[in-house]
């Protein structure tokens, strides 16, 4: 008797048989997050007090109003406000000049009723307190006297203080 044998192949079936195990394998590391966040405040003196075009013989004093703000990332009690003298003060006048010869006086007041003036090097109210994060905003006014000036564009600055 005769016996016959056929053979397969698996592989040529495009069917691979591993007896080989797979092991993944997995690494942790930790990543260190930090941050500072300083104990300061900010100041903004904006948009400023523009008085726009006024009347060179006004018979009337010409106002604005302009504000302050201030915000600090930590509460703070005791704070204050002092407003320097301007680029152009004349003894205790602060004014704006106009690049020749001429000059616009002006008064800054703590209040809108112009009764309170903000003297050069003097402290703009009364201490205050802020909370954190959370800005406070305080106004000023501006106020050029009624009087005859010269023609031109006039420009000044002043510096504000916050001490904390």
């Amino acid at each position: 008797m005769k016996h016959t044998f056929k053979f397969i192949s698996i592989a040529a079936a495009g069917l691979a048989i591993s007896t080989v195990p797979v092991v993944s394998a997995t690494k942790t590391a930790v990543l260190s997050v930090s941050a500072t966040v300083d104990d300061t405040c900010y100041i903004a003196a904006a948009p400023g007090l523009a008085f726009g075009t006024i009347d060179g013989s006004a018979v009337t004093n010409e106002t604005v109003a302009g504000e302050i703000t201030v915000s600090c990332t930590t509460a703070k009690t005791g704070l204050t406000l002092t407003m320097g003298g301007s680029a152009n003060k004349s003894g205790t006048q602060r004014r704006m000049f106009n690049g020749l010869t001429g000059y616009l006086p002006y008064a800054i007041h703590s209040d809108s009723s112009h009764t309170t003036e903000v003297g050069i090097d003097e402290q703009f109210g009364s201490a205050f307190a802020v909370t954190a994060g959370a800005p406070q905003t305080f106004s000023v006014y501006g106020q050029v006297p009624a009087g005859d000036y010269v023609q031109g564009v006039y420009t000044d600055t002043i510096t504000v203080t916050l001490t904390y």
